[in-house]
């Protein structure tokens, strides 16, 4: 497995989807998400096992199956909603590339279908398993979703050695509002909804399995007001 560049969060632990954070719900009371239903950074995985329907390119990706792309841009519909628009680079789309959006949309799937939808767990494996895992439960236990559209744009594939690559994304959860279950938001929105912190870069580290499948092993990411996630500003 190669190692990861960014080897720290270093983000607050109210970032949207950073795994492994605690989270900053505003009114909301949520367990120890990291970036969960209190905001604190958006999707990542949950438990080192490999659930039903990876999410991973080579397992029937999210991407593939979502709506159509238009001048490189497609909306992903991840539960009513709640979409992610997801700017592909130009060229041959990398397996490594698709498995990382597909993990990111397929653990706001998890939030929005209360649960119902676990295929998440088959995109991730070791800690970032286990932070995916904290994450989604952090919602589903404080009893929040979200409504409204993540971006995730400016993806690459930064280094692959072996079985092993890392993948780097800005994201933008700015157009999101976390809600209580039946999609009403919340009177006081987390800080991760807002600008500037609601921008920030995430990093993975991934691995390829014997069954040529790509799969989240380790989640990281800069917040506000590291330089790397000013990069990501728009």
């Amino acid at each position: 497995m190669i190692a990861i560049s960014l080897v720290a969060a270093c983000g607050p632990a109210d970032r949207g989807y950073h795994p492994g954070q605690s989270a900053d719900v505003g009114q909301a009371s949520a367990g120890a998400p990291p970036n969960g239903s209190d905001g604190s950074n958006g999707p990542s995985g949950s438990g080192a096992s490999n659930g039903p329907n990876g999410s991973n390119g080579s397992n029937g990706s999210i991407g593939s199956s979502g709506n159509g792309v238009r001048n490189g841009v497609q909306s992903i519909v991840a539960a009513p909603g709640l979409q992610v628009e997801v700017e592909w680079p130009s060229g041959t789309r990398d397996p490594a590339i698709q498995s990382l959006v597909d993990s990111y949309v397929s653990q706001w799937r998890a939030v929005g279908t209360r649960g119902r939808d676990d295929s998440y767990l088959g995109g991730v494996e070791d800690e970032a398993g286990r932070d995916a895992y904290t994450w989604v439960s952090g919602f589903l236990s404080g009893r929040r979703s979200a409504q409204g559209v993540a971006k995730v744009y400016a993806l690459r594939l930064t280094s692959v050695t072996g079985s092993g690559a890392e993948v780097d994304a800005c994201v933008d959860e700015s157009g999101l509002k976390l809600t209580d279950t039946s999609g009403t938001p919340v009177p006081e929105q987390p800080s991760w909804t807002k600008p500037p912190h609601a921008v920030y870069l995430q990093v993975a580290a991934l691995h390829k399995g014997d069954d040529g499948a790509w799969r989240v092993k380790l989640f990281r990411h800069a917040a506000y007001p590291d330089e790397r996630a000013k990069e990501c500003a728009r």
